[in-house]
């Protein structure tokens, strides 16, 4: 009987990871997509990302596929389409999970949005302007922990995680999130009414929106990135750094 068992688990797991590297292979294969995105499931991926990008070790093509575009259709975007990507922020890993990110935002066609797009330098309020959203991320730069109030070093860190997850969920459903430190800081502080009290930083802001349609390709550069051993190394401080 146990042995039934054990060789039924075995059959399983063949099974499973025989269809985990169909899955994997059929992203990483040169295609010739119609348009900039291919849909599985709920899952959107940029093909036109990852047929373009070079990596050095085989990586999820969700991550490969994710990069800031531009180009946005001027569409709004409702609350069941924008919080899932907030939603997907709070999973992310932080100092104790105390979870120091906040995010402020202000939607297309409502009393805030031109208060928002005003904070932006002038390249970035060219585009951005067809964002369906703008939103001030900050960090808090300290935390209470078990009742006791500390500064957080990784502040800005773990905002970033959060960041990171967002915009992997955003990629995930076609969206287009492109983070920006091209903007005015102190005015972006002063227009979320945050409290001028040292315990808090602006971060950045993030334009969201939906992706303009495309029978071909988008026109947006991909651009490339680093070797992995110009930023990692074994032991000691590279000089390739």
């Amino acid at each position: 009987m146990i042995y039934a068992i054990l060789t039924t688990l075995t059959l399983l797991c063949v099974t499973f990871t025989a269809i985990s590297g169909q899955h994997s292979r059929r992203y990483f294969e040169k295609q010739q997509p119609k348009s900039q995105d291919l849909q599985e499931g709920p899952y959107f991926y940029d093909v036109e990302a990852i047929n373009e990008r070079r990596t050095e070790f085989g990586i999820h093509p969700m991550i490969l596929g994710r990069r800031s575009l531009r180009q946005m259709s001027g569409e709004e975007m409702s609350d069941q389409e924008l919080y899932p990507l907030f939603e997907a922020a709070k999973w992310a890993p932080s100092h104790f999970n105390t979870q120091e990110w906040r995010f402020v935002y202000a939607k297309r066609n409502t009393k805030h949005w031109k208060k928002y797009l005003a904070l932006l330098s002038p390249g970035n309020q060219e585009w951005a302007k067809d964002a369906a959203a703008l939103v001030v991320m900050v960090s808090n730069r300290f935390s209470t922990y078990k009742g006791k109030k500390s500064f957080v070093r990784s502040h800005s860190f773990d905002a970033g995680a959060a960041w990171m997850a967002l915009a992997l969920e955003a990629a995930s459903r076609g969206y287009v999130v492109h983070a920006m430190a091209g903007f005015d800081y102190p005015k972006a502080a002063r227009a979320i009414r945050m409290p001028n009290n040292g315990e808090y930083s602006v971060e950045v802001m993030v334009a969201i929106g939906k992706r303009q349609q495309y029978r071909g390709r988008t026109g947006e550069k991909t651009s490339d990135r680093k070797s992995i051993d110009e930023f990692v190394a074994e032991g000691y401080f590279s000089p390739r750094f």
